[in-house]
């Protein structure tokens, strides 16, 4: 369980480096988002890194949190649903720093995380 909390913090470190990391304007033409990863690459590619790994780390919690919520349907309970509240705190604090980031990071994670599970191994209903 301390793991989980382990990785929502490190979720939460990574998504914000890749907020404040990613170049961003108000409102950014083609021109201006490719003038700035040329100027700044490395923070480019520093964002990137941090949103992989985040990602990565965020589909890892999602893909327990959506096994404890199947679980909770066969009625029986699980310890990891006190994570979904935390998690959401999570995604609500960082959006916070950056809204649209946070949608993008987010949603991304929630399609890996789906995309994760194996409802054979799990002990699914149809598998």
């Amino acid at each position: 369980m301390i793991n989980y909390f382990a990785k929502l913090l490190i979720t939460f470190l990574l998504g914000y480096l890749f907020i404040t990391w990613f170049p961003v304007a108000e409102r950014p033409t083609e021109s201006e988002f490719i003038v700035e990863l040329v100027l700044n690459p490395v923070q480019f590619f520093a964002a990137s890194i941090a949103f992989m790994i985040g990602l990565l780390v965020q589909g890892n919690v999602l893909k327990a949190e959506i096994y404890s919520i199947i679980q909770f349907w066969n009625g029986r309970l699980h310890k990891e649903l006190m994570i979904i509240p935390f998690h959401i705190g999570l995604i609500y604090a960082l959006s916070v720093y950056g809204g649209w980031q946070t949608m993008i990071f987010s949603c991304s994670a929630f399609f890996y995380g789906i995309i994760s599970i194996d409802f054979r191994r799990q002990g699914g209903h149809n598998a």
